[in-house]
């Protein structure tokens, strides 16, 4: 008999937590994501045989099927203007090849570059409205593309075939000679990429001969390959496309907010051997050997996911045979680890709790967890109302969809300079800072940006909302990624002013401040501030599950409705994880016990003097910045040797932390400003491990040239493995 999908998914957590196995750590050589790369590939390889001619497909991994379109398009998009800097073109020659053609005979493509309202619905007429979230985005059937195809010899841009669009016993033979011969035009074309989204069912059925001869670009998988029980989404891409995603100077272009976990790699897996077991069983003899042959797993650790990541990890001597996560502390080998960056602000007990499993099994008494949910988020938030997410960026990427719907025609984002937003398409509205976005035009083009700390700053946002029509109002109360600098109460102040007197709605980011990370479970609720859209990460689960929530208000929630808008029945039915729930429920209901919150603030206190305390006189140390266990440490590199030699003081000095002979210690840094060091500890850090932290950084901090010099050169020959 078939084990219900909550045990399913509790078996896997279950075998992660007995096991110690890290899940949300960067720096884990993970077995389990070089396997799915594995299979990936291997699906790949089995539907279109002519793609072995290219070689391996690396993979991209992501959150849901949706981000990993997301990536898919930028890469996509990237790859067309890199071609066109290489061959210089007209404008509309640009704007042709980055425009995109979603094919779709279902719904497989809902929500994801626009969402569509009733602007009448009271009325006796209707009047279909939509809110455009990424631009030149054209949605056809297939009869409608085929229609296309036959108008004109040929085309230019990136076709992207859904599931459905795929079937050939969806279309005429006309039809199908039609499609594959355009098609065929484009992937000869140097102008036109393919992308082809897979299913599992799709999968399972194979293509037909002439379908097989249609070899994409890139190919997206989505939730059906974990059953829809665990967050999953992957691309693999042709390897002279991926090695663009993974070449020099990009390696945080696109990988903080597609985070490989070992829960969504494990269950993959396993569902993958439920759904597919003669394909499986034909893999054997390439996974088995994963998980001993170790210089194998990091050729294919390399090769198939992230050659960039793979030299860090040997780099910081984190490639050993056995690693292990439990509590605090991460172990690799014989050396053990305190983990400061907890998959960046996501550690509320440290690693792997061992009550975990047990703790949400005892939830099976609570006949709706979701109600029970909403309703003490909404005592905690004032927010009576909520969409499930799967990640930090797709909870952003939710609230500015559910703020411009409620708020059209009113188009409008304001965020501002310094604040992370995500790297999936829309949520880069956020997200100020340039670089991040080269290539990938067009991206949603109504985004100004205020510089928070500016002198003028309130008077730049009060001519803003008085001359142009602002939907939104995205800000952290904390910048992290900026930063850990916190946004002046004054300009907080006069927000509250903007929103009750122009009507435009506040989207506060507490990815990285809730979830008890500064004290109170939201920020926001201390700091006398009413946000209409909230947004809480992956901390609601203590590392073990991708999940994560975006809050709305009752004035967005009569606006939605007004619209007899879709949008957030569709959310709650794509992402309504019920170990998602049940994780964050779990979460709630100890808050009270343990006192989570006394406590963030009690050792946010120490941290704050132990730091000030140890660091006193060291001259490159600038300032500390402390909230709760938020921390930053600004230094002032400028005149070091390191600096002028030309290289990383930042990382050396991280390195210095993790070989400390009496207490190693992970801890990051911002990539706004990498001269801020980070540090995201468990919220169950202890007064004694207070100590031991601020004495290692010390220590490291007042290392000589010669140690820091000594130390990059062993990173940089381990790296070279």
């Amino acid at each position: 008999m078939r084990i219900s999908e909550h045990d399913s998914v509790l078996q896997t957590c279950d075998r992660i937590v007995r096991m110690k196995i890290p899940n949300l750590l960067r720096l884990y050589l993970n077995p389990f994501v070089a396997q799915t790369c594995v299979s990936l590939n291997a699906m790949v390889h089995s539907l279109w045989p002519e793609t072995k001619s290219h070689g391996s497909y690396p993979s991209f991994l992501a959150n849901s099927g949706e981000e990993a379109l997301s990536g898919a398009i930028k890469l996509a998009r990237y790859t067309q203007h890199q071609r066109a800097a290489k061959k210089p073109s007209s404008a509309d020659a640009l704007t042709q090849s980055t425009r995109v053609i979603l094919v779709d005979d279902g719904d497989w493509f809902d929500d994801f570059a626009w969402t569509a309202f009733d602007e009448h619905p009271s009325e006796m007429w209707s009047n279909q409205c939509r809110v455009e979230f990424i631009p030149d985005v054209v949605s056809l059937t297939t009869s409608e593309f085929v229609t296309l195809c036959g108008s004109q010899e040929s085309f230019t841009g990136i076709v992207v075939l859904s599931p459905t669009a795929t079937r050939g016993d969806a279309r005429s033979k006309v039809q199908s000679l039609v499609m594959r011969t355009a098609i065929r035009k484009i992937l000869a074309s140097d102008s036109g990429l393919l992308i082809t989204c897979m299913n599992m069912e799709r999968f399972l059925a194979g293509f037909q001969i002439e379908e097989a001869a249609l070899m994409p670009d890139i190919v997206v998988f989505d939730e059906t390959f974990t059953m829809r029980q665990v967050p999953f989404g992957a691309f693999a891409a042709r390897p002279d496309l991926y090695a663009q995603w993974t070449g020099r100077g990009m390696s945080t272009f696109h990988s903080t907010t597609y985070q490989p976990n070992t829960i969504s790699t494990m269950h993959f897996l396993k569902c993958l051997e439920e759904q597919s077991p003669e394909f499986f069983q034909q893999l054997q003899p390439l996974l088995k050997p994963l998980l001993v042959n170790h210089e194998l797993l990091r050729r294919t650790f390399r090769d198939l996911f992230n050659p960039a990541l793979m030299r860090l990890i040997s780099a910081v001597g984190f490639d050993g045979e056995d690693v292990t996560a439990s509590g605090h502390y991460v172990r690799v080998d014989k050396e053990k680890y305190f983990d400061g960056i907890g998959g960046v602000a996501c550690s509320l007990r440290g690693h792997n709790p061992d009550a975990w499993v047990s703790e949400i099994e005892a939830l099976n008494s609570i006949t709706n967890v979701r109600s029970e949910v909403a309703r003490r988020l909404h005592s905690l938030t004032g927010l009576r109302h909520h969409v499930p997410a799967v990640s930090g960026g797709s909870a952003v990427e939710h609230a500015l969809k559910l703020g411009l719907l409620a708020q059209s025609p009113k188009s409008f984002i304001v965020a501002l300079k310094g604040g992370f937003g995500g790297k999936t398409l829309l949520a880069l509205s956020g997200t100020a800072k340039p670089s991040y976005k080269k290539g990938l035009d067009p991206l949603y083009p109504d985004v100004l940006y205020v510089d928070p700390f500016a002198p003028d700053a309130i008077q730049q946002l009060s001519q803003i909302v008085k001359t142009v029509p602002v939907a939104v109002i995205q800000l952290e109360l904390i910048q992290g990624v900026g930063g850990v600098r916190e946004i002046p109460q004054a300009l907080l102040d006069y927000l509250q002013v903007a929103r009750r007197e122009t009507g435009v709605l506040l989207s506060i980011d507490e990815i990285q401040t809730g979830m008890f990370r500064t004290g109170p479970f939201v920020r926001s609720s201390e700091l006398s501030i009413a946000p209409d859209l909230l947004t809480i990460g992956k901390g609601t689960s203590d590392m073990m599950f991708p999940f994560a929530m975006t809050l709305y208000s009752d004035r967005v929630n009569y606006l939605l409705n007004s619209r007899k808008a879709a949008l957030p029945s569709r959310l709650h039915k794509r992402y309504g994880y019920e170990i998602g729930y049940r994780s964050i429920l779990n979460t709630l209901q100890r808050k009270d016990a343990d006192d989570i919150r006394g406590n963030v603030i009690a050792i946010g206190h120490m941290f704050r003097d132990a730091l000030q305390q140890a660091l006193a006189g060291i001259g490159i140390v600038k300032e500390v910045r402390s909230f709760g266990l938020l921390i930053g440490i600004e230094l002032d590199l400028r005149k070091t040797v390191i600096q002028r030699l030309g290289l990383n003081a930042v990382q050396l000095y991280l390195l210095r932390m993790m070989q400390h002979r009496g207490f190693p210690l992970l801890m990051g840094f911002c990539q706004y400003e990498p001269n801020i060091l980070k540090f995201t500890p468990p919220l169950t850090t202890s007064k004694d491990e207070v100590e031991k932290i601020a004495q290692t950084i010390s220590d490291a901090l007042r290392s000589s040239t010669l140690s820091l010099l000594t130390t990059g050169m062993r990173a940089l020959l381990r790296g070279r493995k």
